[in-house]
């Protein structure tokens, strides 16, 4: 146990001193997601032409010793002396473990090497080199967290990503940043950098299509796998990160879409109720109404089948027709042509269940049914039909004869227990 221990500890040393990373991704195209945002911010200063190279890292040798030390086992002794000495067991978590072996190998915070590679970083960004910028920044965010530049670091480390066009990277980074700074000042500008992202990779698989399980070896713009997937992804983490910014109820009308594009009326139904309820301000109201109502009535499989959804259907286009009647022009007659139908379907239903009882001979409950449906839609083409059936079978008896009564005379009545 002790000597898988000093292993893992001194793995996770000689990781610590490599960033990783591969060669320089190209320069975005145009029309990429990139482009959409035009050149790199202004943000980054201009840096002076006789700046010194940032110093390299600290180089400190981890002894066999300090190793051996970290890694005894734990021992009634050992946990006893820890406690006597007020030893927190946090210290014996994998992050902390990992930030002490940084630290042994000259690897933990200095912001005077973090500053050096937040500078190398922005110059390399404005010289269009965002791939080593990427490995700048990241080297600044390790080398001085929890401070505002690990703040700024984790930003520009994404904006290299987002213009190398490695927007996998980038999306993962702008999450990293708001994950670890909820109220950051880059907070509107990294949500609308996530929801271009979902957009390009929305549209990309529009034009493109392949099944989520093809892999993506080539294209450095999308992620290994499932690119619509991730693109729904990008449109809730806007929302999640920003819940009350300009972007969200934009991010969750594009994710409703999305579903209904693809036939998942169900789960576009879902997000245009949560639109309509959460955003009541918002500018797709209207077109959250309309089709939230269509997304109801495709969902609804027949009379056979659960009704809720075209009684959603139907009591939406009442909402609908109430607060936006005057606004909705050609769309009114169409959604006065959906209500009417939804009620057919509806007493359709009833028809089809009174349909159900009085094949089987159960008149009584086919009564009931076919008397139900005129009172509710009196002008239904089936209520016609269910007059019709009412006359012929008024005097039919309300169930059907026990066809098992000589077995019942046999037997005779049941026991009382």
């Amino acid at each position: 146990m002790a000597a898988s221990r000093v292993y893992c500890l001194a793995l996770a040393a000689w990781m610590a001193g490599f960033g990783g990373g591969c060669q320089n991704w190209a320069k975005p195209a145009p029309g990429s997601v990139g482009s959409l945002f035009g050149s790199p911010s202004s943000e980054v200063q201009q840096a002076s032409a006789e700046e010194p190279a940032p110093p390299g890292p600290k180089e400190t040798v981890v002894t066999a010793a300090a190793l051996a030390a970290a890694s005894q086992p734990d021992s009634k002794e050992n946990r006893k002396d820890e406690e006597d000495s007020g030893f927190a067991l946090d210290a014996l978590a994998p992050s902390n473990l990992i930030k002490k072996v940084k630290e042994l190998a000259g690897y933990g915070p200095n912001e005077e090497i973090a500053r050096a590679a937040y500078e190398e970083g922005q110059r390399l960004f404005r010289e269009k080199k965002y791939e080593e910028a990427a490995k700048q920044f990241a080297t600044a965010a390790s080398r001085w967290p929890d401070t505002s530049l690990e703040e700024d670091a984790l930003f520009w480390q994404a904006e290299s990503y987002f213009f190398g066009d490695r927007y996998a990277a980038a999306h993962d980074g702008y999450d990293k940043l708001l994950k670890k700074y909820t109220y950051s000042r880059y907070l509107d500008k990294a949500v609308a950098r996530q929801f271009a992202i979902g957009r390009y990779w929305e549209r990309f698989h529009a034009a493109e299509p392949h099944w989520p399980i093809t892999p993506n070896l080539f294209d450095k713009t999308r992620p290994l796998f499932d690119t619509w997937g991730h693109a729904l992804k990008a449109y809730e983490r806007v929302r999640l990160n920003d819940p009350t910014g300009p972007l969200a109820d934009d991010a969750l009308m594009a994710e409703a879409n999305a579903h209904f594009i693809r036939g998942r009326y169900e789960d576009a139904a879902l997000n245009y109720d949560m639109l309509r309820t959460e955003y009541p301000k918002s500018e797709h109201q209207k077109n959250a109404h309309l089709l939230g109502i269509e997304a109801k009535q495709r969902m609804y499989q027949g009379p056979l089948y659960d009704g809720t959804p075209l009684k959603e259907a139907a009591e939406l286009a009442d909402q609908t027709l109430i607060r936006f009647g005057p606004t909705l022009g050609p769309d009114r007659e169409k959604v006065i042509e959906a209500k009417n139908r939804m009620i057919a379907e509806q007493a359709e239903r009833d028809w089809a269940v009174g349909r159900y009882y009085e094949k089987n001979g159960y008149y009584g409950a086919a009564r009931y049914y076919y008397n139900m449906l005129i009172d509710k839609y009196p002008y239904a083409p089936a209520a016609a039909r269910a007059r019709d059936r009412l006359e012929q079978i008024k005097d039919y008896p309300a169930e059907p004869p026990d066809r098992l009564q000589w077995l019942t005379n046999l037997l005779g009545p049941p026991k009382r227990r």
